[in-house]
């Protein structure tokens, strides 16, 4: 879960990964001696060998996330995870343990999101074999040591608390808007769990998920670089100490439809408004229509650029605010982050809109606008040059998504978890075959601003609630020139009915209690 600053060493090491010339893919299976009592099943693997490389990256992407956290018990998978990369071992304490790990610039990450749980480490291959002994003591004798138990509970319940609620409005409103699209389904509560969750978890329970829940059966092995030969193969044999099969993976149902538009006020003292909105999105990468509203998506508002129309309309014709993108899946960290993260992949994915910081003066006219920007591309649609330009935009800054050893390893491992090829090759293979009509198609198909959820983070809730509730014009003020297209457009979107279906206020200390 810890986000680290790299090393110069390490920044280093990546740029000469990035280098690297990258000779292919090759899947690999091997089935490890096992007791003749529980034959061991082949091991899913994906390779991306870069002989040239003096990195070697490794992932173990175990089917396991937030969906599996027993009722009442929410946080318990990623607590799990944690006692694996962030705690002791039989063997050594988890301060010898980052001892060992430090002469070598390497690291254990763990990461654990709805549907699955990563444990990554990359090392320059001259330390390789001693890397491989750390990580395999981690994952395979994990020491569930009391003291690193109760470190680890504290350090979720305090992101949830001083990083969710206290110190990050955007991550509160992103986190806040997937609990209400995903309200009583398996992806309804983050990752991290909630505070009565946590308190409810005791170490035998992690001890119990942990053998339960991180077996063979739901693990993805990657490994990328310059690796020697025979290494895969030594990693599966060394992998098949852990359980062949454990508990039945998680049917997910169908997320709750939402009716009208919803609206969730957070409550908390902020010089600024934040707003999410958004719904479910049947379409993952497995679909033809999603690679169409990528297109549409980017045109609508590609994440940290600033051609898309949300981004231009309302941040440099209006000046209303910094950030305005659009999204068609769950995007890490978007605060911290420039392009998509790859082993974040999810079977169920939703559609948002993400607008941050407005001043509260302007807050439901921006409200307003987002919505207007999105019924616009759904009644107008893209015309034939915005969407050669888009398309051949998309095209070459999908490339510079796996710019990194790892990343790539991780975007073939999704690629591999959605029944997919090489999703950066997919990419540009289906943009070039792509039609405007067919963009324009998928638009009126998936998108729609009628049905949705809406969280904003904002001080005095029932302010917001009464003029959302209100619905009066919400004329905007300028302290300098404006074209008159803009003016024109803001006759309309001042007066456009936002209709909420319900609106209800949360204290932020709240949120994630139960």
């Amino acid at each position: 879960m810890r986000l680290r600053h790299p090393t110069i060493l390490l920044a280093a090491m990546l740029i000469s990964a990035g280098c690297a010339s990258v000779q292919g893919t090759r899947r690999s299976t091997a089935a490890a001696a096992t007791p003749a009592a529980q034959p061991a099943p082949q091991l899913e693997t994906v390779e991306l060998p870069s002989p040239d490389s003096p990195l070697v990256a490794v992932r173990l992407m175990f089917r396991t996330g937030s969906i599996d956290d027993p009722a009442g018990k929410a946080g318990l998978a990623m607590l799990t995870a944690e006692m694996l990369g962030n705690a002791g071992t039989t063997e050594r304490s988890y301060s010898a343990l980052l001892n060992a790990l430090y002469p070598m610039a390497a690291s254990i990450d763990v990461r654990t999101d709805r549907e699955v749980t990563v444990i990554s480490g990359m090392v320059h291959r001259d330390t390789l074999d001693r890397y491989t002994d750390l990580l395999l003591e981690a994952v395979l004798r994990p020491g569930f040591g009391q003291s690193d138990f109760d470190r680890n509970k504290e350090q979720l319940k305090s992101y949830l608390t001083n990083t969710l609620r206290a110190g990050n409005d955007e991550l509160l409103g992103l986190e806040a808007l997937q609990d209400e699209i995903f309200a009583g389904h398996p992806y309804g509560h983050p990752p991290q769990g909630t505070i009565a969750g946590l308190d409810a978890i005791t170490l035998d329970d992690v001890k119990a998920f942990y053998r339960s829940h991180f077996t063979r059966d739901r693990l993805m092995l990657g490994v990328a670089g310059g690796y020697p030969d025979g290494y895969v193969a030594h990693l599966q044999d060394r992998l098949a100490a852990l359980p062949a099969q454990g508990a039945a993976a998680v049917s997910l149902p169908q997320p709750p439809a939402p009716h009208g538009r919803n609206f969730t006020l957070i409550d908390k003292p902020t010089g600024s408004v934040g707003i999410h909105f958004g719904f479910p999105l049947n379409l993952t990468w497995a679909d033809d229509d999603y690679y169409a509203l990528m297109v549409a998506n980017s045109y609508l508002g590609e994440h940290r650029t600033f051609n898309g129309r949300l981004m231009t309309q309302l941040r440099r014709e209006r000046g209303l605010n910094y950030g305005d993108y659009s999204y068609i899946e769950y995007y890490y960290l978007p605060p911290f982050t420039s392009n998509p993260t790859p082993n974040v992949p999810r079977h169920q994915q939703y559609f948002s809109v993400w607008i941050r910081p407005v001043v509260p003066d302007t807050a439901h006219f921006a409200l307003r606008d987002a919505l207007y920007e999105v019924d616009r591309l759904i009644s107008r649609g893209m015309t034939e040059d915005e969407f050669e330009l888009t398309r051949d935009f998309l095209i070459n800054y999908s490339k510079l998504w796996a710019q990194t050893l790892p990343d790539r390893l991780g975007f073939l491992m999704d690629s591999r978890f959605y029944g997919t090829d090489d999703y950066i090759h997919e990419i540009d293979a289906h943009l070039r075959s792509l039609t405007v009509e067919q963009v324009n198609d998928a638009v009126r198909k998936y998108l729609q601003t009628a049905n949705l959820q809406c969280v904003f983070v904002s001080d005095h809730a029932a302010d917001v609630k009464a003029y959302l509730r209100a619905d009066e014009p919400s004329p905007m003020h300028y302290n300098s020139a404006v074209s008159g297209d803009v003016l024109a457009a803001d006759k309309v979107i001042e007066v456009l009915p936002v209709k909420p279906q319900a609106i209800r206020i949360v204290p932020v200390d709240e949120m994630f209690q139960e």
